[in-house]
């Protein structure tokens, strides 16, 4: 009679154990079966099938919650089955667990409602191998309706100064406080003319930025305006769409305009006459061909050794695009000497941040008054020297 129990017994674990086998002859796991997740938003599963042997597994939903919308996808195509490979790999950040064995991956995209209810929901993935065996995976999604979260652009900096010809850098920081991970795409509002990316900083040529949920990253805007932009404040408007709202944030830039100043005489020539210890004027002309005006622009001079230049008026203010008039006065000294003389002449604002010189050559020359006293000791010689022979002369 115990024999017979015992044989009974062990009938009944076999036949208990049987359906066991035969269930992990496929499996279906994710790392994170229960989210978090808002309203609105996409949540995404990374699952992956284990099989016994290599073969096919058909993949359905078999429930999910009244307007929801499920979708299977991999290698970027909605995907209806799998097929399993030898395969030893971990799933890399999805998840941190293991795998050995035949395997695929899929991932699960589950888009909730914007009028979800709160509380806790359900999507439930069935699997059938080609040997007959199935498998269930119930994925788990609390909503959350009351604190749904936020994105925001926040920079230290927003406001930068410079020439036009600068290259204008911000750096303003994504903050994502939802329960998802969201795909930021990057735009931005600029003036007329200007040049302006957006872009994550650890990828300059990337149009967009993933930044998952309760995570931040920093975005890189460059500005670069026209040669031509005039003085003044320009707001630019970076744009970060996704998430439950979209971001904004303005920078401005203050242009201080380009400086750039000519100086020429108002005849162009670059020469003068003058005589020894007299004077000679020239009109000099200040352009201001920058888009910043010029204020208190002063010239200086490095004349000969004792001589002398002044200007009047002493400093002139310069519009952008405009032109000043400044008259030079050169004083010869009283004792030069009939020849070519050098003057440099150098006009600078008064923050320096413009300057142009130019360089005049003065002749002197001998006055009239020095002929005519030539002219009358040449004729008193003349005189001496007619007495002079008319009295020894003959003797």
């Amino acid at each position: 009679m115990r024999v017979l129990r015992a044989s009974l017994a062990a009938l009944l674990l076999v036949i208990g154990l049987v359906p066991a086998v035969f269930a992990a002859g496929v499996q279906m796991t994710t790392a994170y079966p229960s989210v978090v997740a808002d309203p609105g938003t996409t949540v995404k599963f990374p699952v992956v099938v284990t099989t016994d042997t290599p073969q096919r597994v058909d993949l359905t939903v078999s429930g999910q919650p009244q307007g929801w919308t499920t979708r299977l996808s991999g290698g970027g195509s909605t995907i209806a089955a799998v097929s399993t490979a030898p395969t030893t790999s971990t799933t890399g950040s999805s998840s941190p667990l293991p795998y050995q064995g035949d395997l695929a991956t899929f991932t699960t995209e589950v888009t909730i409602p914007a009028d979800a209810a709160a509380g806790n929901q359900q999507v439930v993935l069935n699997g059938k191998a080609t040997d007959g065996s199935t498998v269930q995976l119930t994925l788990d999604i609390n909503v959350q309706t009351g604190e749904t979260g936020s994105v925001a652009l926040t920079t230290d900096f927003p406001t930068l100064t410079g020439a036009t010809s600068t290259t204008f850098k911000f750096s303003a920081n994504l903050s994502n406080d939802t329960n998802q991970q969201v795909t930021f795409a990057l735009d931005t509002d600029s003036p007329a003319g200007w040049t302006v990316t957006a872009n994550p900083a650890t990828e300059a040529n990337a149009a967009s930025a993933v930044v998952d949920a309760g995570s931040s990253t920093q975005i890189s805007v460059s500005a670069k305006a026209p040669t031509d932009t005039a003085a003044g404040a320009y707001n630019i408007t970076l744009h970060a769409v996704g998430g439950p709202q979209p971001a904004d944030l303005q920078l401005t830039v203050n242009i201080t305009g380009t400086y750039d100043m000519a100086v020429s005489t108002s005849d162009q020539r670059l020469n003068a006459s003058v005589t020894a210890g007299g004077t000679t004027t020239m009109t000099l002309v200040v352009t201001n061909s920058g888009t910043a005006d010029l204020t208190g622009v002063k010239f200086t001079a490095t004349p000969p050794r004792d001589w002398k230049v002044t200007f009047a008026p002493d400093t002139v203010d310069v519009a952008a695009g405009d032109t000043a008039n400044v008259t030079a006065t050169i004083q010869a000294s009283n004792s030069a000497l009939a020849g070519d003389y050098v003057i440099s002449m150098t006009g600078r604002s008064a923050d320096s941040s413009a300057s142009d010189s130019l360089t005049i050559r003065a002749t002197v020359e001998t006055s009239a008054i020095g002929y005519l006293i030539g002219i009358a000791v040449l004729v008193l010689i003349g005189i001496g020297l007619f007495f002079v022979f008319q009295r020894y002369g003959r003797r």
